[in-house]
């Protein structure tokens, strides 16, 4: 790679001095601050080698370059009239274009509710299940023991509120345990009792609306945010001896009036009202709009702006129970991308894009479609296309038949029993939805057919076709380098580590904030804000372990180093800690990636496990490196 050209081109097509603001880098980016994001060629710069991609996010104008990001910024500040050893601190101007504000919505939707999914994924699944309990004759509906499952399923619906508060306050940067006290007021059984009496109620003179706040979403997201802004005052006027008590106090007393007064009953109208919109649309437009949202489904997943229908399929499944829209067209898009990978798998001859495509296909069919998706019809393009014809016409089936999801939970073979409905056909329609959606997909990718351009490697040169010598072939283990909870790469909320872009690997939400060696071997870099740090194993596996997302514009705060380039380390050694809830409080997520970032010199990375599991015990393998 020519630093120093690429550099220039990145200047040129940016907008030169007059656009360009500031600059800065992290391990894999080029950061920019733009005085028009707009002046900017972003197709361009795509296509320059050496560019992974570009994104334009909550202004910053980011430049994915990979490992090689260093030089390439020392070469491109040398273009500019930034002072760069003035320029280490990122700052950051308010993106106020349409786009930046659906960033910011988005970011706040992802982090307030994708920490709830698995408990309200868990609960779906077995509120499908305990409808089938009476149905196969397993247990009576009278039983003390389905009762008590029944609520079991039910718990986490019920109480949405107190889940809500949570991540709110995490995202909102308020003391959780005050918020989780505001939710129980909402759903405290005293409050209930009195709207049930049927009496009319006030809290000094202003009326109290009654409203059941059980399984509600929007209101304690409103209450929240108001708490934000009043903990702020609380804390400036609370002196310092009788803070710990004052602060919650003056926080209750304002935030909870307002909450049952005003904020609650907002909150309420709001999500009733977004969930006639839905069932609006789908009374005029009908079958339509599963179809239409089942076709476009690749492009929404693909800019991450599925997750922003997290709360109108919380809220649906907690009110009225089922949701029509966007589960069924998931059903549709998955079994789609499945059926469509599989198809290329049985008809390519090109070995590498056979094991792609298997492996693809079958993740598809049980939900995840991410590995097709990206591994095959986005670069094959016409089996995306041939996709999308079967999503959309079972897509348009499935709004006929008003199918219904039970659960948030990706459709996909083992989880089916979401779409059980008890005396109705509501299962026998999904998955005759399914069948459609996988028979026409996997059709019309034969009849639509695509470019096998690599199907005559393997007879011209069998090495060159499988990409890798016989001495590639040795296992290289990789041991966890930080305790907490495990997670696929994909799930990462930032789409240079989810898309793989400088690896593959695993990512770990941390339970404490230690970095030690996952191997032993050498420390290539340690970024100078200390959010990140790149090693090399004795055997050659190249290792990236990035703390946190985005905390490089922490600029170091909440980071200690204690190793230093070029250091030897041993497996288990200390490398870098960093402080989980300040940077928690401070906004950021605390996942962090551990990406094998000369992936492609190697056969596979594979995970110790695809399921989400807690790492505790760090002399078990995390990864292993064929």
């Amino acid at each position: 790679m020519n630093y120093k050209e690429l550099a220039k081109s990145i200047f040129q097509y940016v907008g030169g001095n007059d656009n360009v603001q500031n600059a800065v880098h992290c391990v894999t980016r080029l950061r920019l601050t733009l005085k028009n994001p707009s002046l900017a060629d972003t197709e361009k710069l795509s296509n320059l080698d050496g560019v992974i991609k570009v994104a334009n996010t909550a202004g910053q104008y980011q430049i994915i370059i990979g490992n090689e990001v260093g030089h390439v910024y020392k070469e491109f500040i040398k273009l500019t009239d930034i002072n760069a050893d003035s320029n280490s601190k990122i700052e950051v101007e308010t993106d106020k274009s349409l786009k930046g504000y659906f960033d910011r919505f988005s970011n706040l939707i992802v982090a307030i509710f994708a920490p709830i999914i698995p408990a309200i994924a868990a609960s779906g699944m077995l509120k499908a299940l305990v409808v089938l309990l009476p149905m196969f004759h397993i247990m009576g509906e009278d039983s003390q023991t389905y009762q008590l499952l029944k609520v079991i399923s039910d718990a986490a619906y019920f109480f949405l509120p107190m889940l809500l508060a949570y991540t709110s306050s995490q995202r909102f940067g308020t003391n959780p345990m005050v918020s989780l006290a505001l939710a129980g007021v909402l759903l405290h059984p005293n409050l209930t009792a009195m709207f049930n009496s049927g009496n009319a109620i006030s809290f000094m003179g202003i009326p109290v609306k009654a409203v059941s706040y059980g399984t509600s979403v929007i209101p304690i997201i409103l209450i929240i945010w108001l708490m934000s802004y009043i903990e702020k005052f609380a804390e400036k006027v609370s002196p310092g001896p009788v803070k710990v008590f004052l602060k919650p106090l003056i926080v209750i007393l304002i935030v909870a009036p307002i909450a049952l007064t005003v904020l609650g009953p907002l909150g309420m109208y709001l999500g009733t009202g977004l969930a006639d919109i839905v069932l609006w649309v789908q009374h005029k437009v009908g079958g339509v709009a599963v179809m239409i949202l089942a076709i476009i489904m690749p492009f929404i997943v693909m800019f991450g702006m599925h997750k922003v229908f997290y709360p109108i399929m919380i809220a649906a499944l907690s009110n009225p129970g089922y949701e029509t829209l966007v589960i069924p067209a998931m059903l549709a898009y998955n079994y789609a991308q499945g059926a469509g990978s599989l198809a290329v798998y049985f008809k390519t001859k090109d070995p590498k894009l056979k094991q792609v495509a298997l492996s693809g296909g079958i993740s598809g069919l049980f939900g995840i479609t991410e590995p097709a998706l990206y591994g095959i019809h986005l670069k094959l393009k016409r089996t995306l296309v041939a996709c999308m014809i079967g999503a959309g016409i079972s897509g348009l089936f499935a709004g006929i038949m008003n199918v219904k999801g039970f659960a948030m939970v990706g459709p996909g073979i083992a989880s089916m029993p979401i779409f059980i409905e008890k005396g109705s056909s509501n299962f026998i329609f999904a998955v005759i939805g399914a069948v459609i959606s996988a028979v026409v997909s996997f059709i019309a990718v034969y009849v639509i057919s695509f470019k096998d351009e690599n199907a005559s490697a393997e007879k011209e040169n069998p090495e060159a076709a499988h990409g890798k010598t016989e001495s590639k072939v040795q296992r290289k283990v990789i041991y966890p380098p930080v305790k907490g909870e495990l997670i696929p790469l994909k799930k990462v909320r930032d789409n240079v580590f989810s898309e793989e872009l400088i690896g593959k690997g695993i990512a770990i939400k941390p339970a404490e904030g230690k970095v030690m060696a996952p191997f032993d071997g050498i420390v290539e870099m340690v970024f100078h804000t200390k959010h990140a740090i790149g090693l090399k194993s004795n055997l050659g596996v190249e290792v990236l372990i990035h703390i946190g997302i985005d905390t490089v514009n922490l600029n170091g705060q909440y980071f200690t180093a204690h190793v230093q380039n070029g250091d030897e380390v041993k497996q288990g050694q200390l490398l870098i800690e960093f402080d989980i809830q300040s940077i928690q409080k401070a906004g950021y997520d605390t996942t962090t990636p551990v990406v094998i970032t000369n992936s492609s010199d190697y056969l596979e990375v594979l995970p110790q496990s695809e399921e989400t599991q807690d790492v505790s015990n760090q002399s078990l393998p995390l990864l292993t490196v064929l």
